[in-house]
């Protein structure tokens, strides 16, 4: 289920870019005006190529627990998130179904899922969501906006069993919302997992068994076809 929220965060960031640093916020007493401009900035891409850094930061560790990996999303319902390092493993969506891929001894293994139908929500909501369409998020979350030399996008799950996962989720960006830079999810206990992008590219052309649920394309072959690869 946290999996999933962090998408969904990450989604409602496609064209927002994290500040550098603090700045003193003020909460925006109608943020209407902001959101309705990041709606239609969301509805102007096509599809979208991003490499990210994930870190997760426990209250026992001194040291946050790092992950790579690449996600795709294709209008007008394809999402593709895979894990890299350390560990490989691939979940696929649309509003019909998911399916989720771990490597093992070198093979792909396609695992049995136990919720099918809660995560079939979940990708419904994520594809209206990149087509720009952020009022769905208004059933769910409560969105709150904060500005100064930055915006501050925060959601805060309405339902209660959620809220006992995730606290908030956090989107920092500069003013103009230009390239996605950082998404952050805040637990109940203080613990927070940090998503930072490196890479990005807009309005590419994948290949269609990149999000195949049967046999998924290589990400070496996806990343040469948008000029990533070697």
């Amino acid at each position: 289920m946290k999996h999933w929220l962090i998408i969904i965060g990450l989604l409602l960031a496609i064209t927002v870019r994290a500040a550098e640093g603090d700045a003193t916020l003020q909460p925006v007493a109608n943020p209407r005006p902001i959101l309705d401009d990041l709606q239609g900035k969301m509805r102007s891409l096509t599809s979208v190529y991003f490499e990210f850094t994930q870190e997760r930061q426990l209250k026992l560790f001194t040291e946050p627990l790092k992950s790579e990996g690449v996600m795709l999303i294709d209008q007008p319902d394809q999402i593709r998130w895979e894990t890299t390092a350390p560990h490989q493993s691939i979940l696929l969506g649309n509003r019909k179904s998911v399916a989720q891929f771990e490597r093992t001894d070198g093979e792909w293994k396609k695992l049995k899922l136990g919720f099918p139908q809660m995560l079939r929500r979940v990708m419904d909501q994520m594809s209206l969501m990149h087509q720009g369409k952020l009022d769905t998020l208004t059933n769910d979350f409560t969105i709150s906006v904060s500005t100064g030399s930055v915006v501050v996008v925060t959601m805060v799950p309405k339902d209660k069993d959620v809220r006992s996962m995730l606290a908030s989720l956090e989107i920092r960006m500069q003013p103009d919302f230009s390239t996605t830079r950082e998404v952050v999810m805040h637990e109940p206990g203080g613990d927070l997992t940090r998503i930072i992008f490196s890479r990005e590219k807009r309005n590419v052309k994948f290949p269609l068994a990149a999000f195949d649920q049967t046999k998924p394309l290589d990400i070496q072959d996806i990343k040469k076809s948008v000029g990533e690869g070697q």
